[in-house]
């Protein structure tokens, strides 16, 4: 997203404060060095992601236009419900599905007129031309106890790689022709993984367990996923496409057009414009699927 910003022509600094937390910096000396950001850089705004374990104090540190990207599902992980609950903390808060949104009408009934959901996307740094592809299909995922009952039945179709990051992940993807989605856990059923983004800007088709129609329609990209219920579906699935690689290649074709439109470009172009620093006005945010 930061890559996308700034090819919009904003001036970008990044701060990774999860790589800090996992050295032992406590939340004091991030402060402290965050406040030296807010003053020397001057930010029109500052989007936090993720959030994990924040204190509150942390956001109210900046004098600016302040949003939240909340990228986990709330259903599995609360760890950001302080943050959510303190009103006036974020302009705007980007919820990660439409099930999220439900519960933070519930919950946090303050951000009703102050969210919406912002899907996830794909880089333009890992989209490339398709190369030769010598794989049939491929899971590259962390295999959790659910996908694993699910990837069982097609052990002689599937490839399940794990362990890769970076270029030799990708690398992966690009040379398959079909990449299979399946749900980490019951309550990420409503996710639609950053995976098949990923497998979509290499060029693979997707084969996934069934997604949020709403969400699937956002996007557009009804035509470029196969969705399948359970096991044996994706079974059956996978055999039909084996035998029409016409049909695989269709897919490919379609999911290509329909990451156009759903790169991080994309999803930066629908940001909020910022308040001036240190205004109380009312922030109108945007309403971004």
């Amino acid at each position: 997203m930061a890559n996308a910003f700034e090819r919009l022509g904003c001036t970008v600094e990044r701060y990774d404060y999860r790589s800090k937390r996992k050295k032992l910096l406590p939340w004091w000396l991030i402060a402290k060095q965050l406040a030296k950001i807010n003053e020397q850089f001057a930010p029109d705004a500052v989007l936090i992601q993720c959030a994990e374990k924040m204190p509150a104090s942390i956001p109210a540190i900046f004098n600016c236009t302040r949003i939240f990207w909340s990228t986990e599902p709330l259903i599995r992980r609360r760890d950001v419900d302080a943050l959510l609950s303190t009103s006036g903390l974020f302009d705007w808060t980007y919820l990660h599905t439409y099930t999220c949104a439900e519960i933070a009408a519930k919950e946090f009934p303050h951000l009703i007129d102050r969210s919406s959901v912002l899907h996830n996307a794909g880089a333009m740094e890992v989209s490339q031309l398709p190369v030769q592809k010598t794989r049939f299909a491929l899971f590259n995922r962390n295999v959790s106890n659910r996908r694993q009952q699910w990837l069982t039945p097609v052990n002689d179709l599937v490839d399940v790689i794990g362990g890769r990051f970076g270029e030799p992940y990708f690398d992966d993807l690009r040379q398959s022709h079909i990449a299979v989605n399946i749900h980490f856990a019951e309550e990420s059923v409503d996710d639609f993984e950053t995976g098949i983004f990923e497998a979509m800007c290499c060029g693979c088709a997707v084969v996934s367990e069934s997604l949020n129609p709403k969400t699937v329609a956002d996007m557009n990209m009804d035509e470029a996923i196969v969705q399948v219920r359970d096991a044996n579906e994706l079974r059956a699935a996978l055999l039909r496409l084996r035998d029409n690689p016409d049909h695989v290649k269709l897919l490919q074709d379609n999911g290509r057009k329909a990451m156009e439109n759903n790169h991080w470009d994309n999803r930066a172009e629908q940001a909020p414009k910022p308040r001036p620093r240190a205004s109380k006005d009312r922030f109108h945010g945007p309403m971004v699927r």
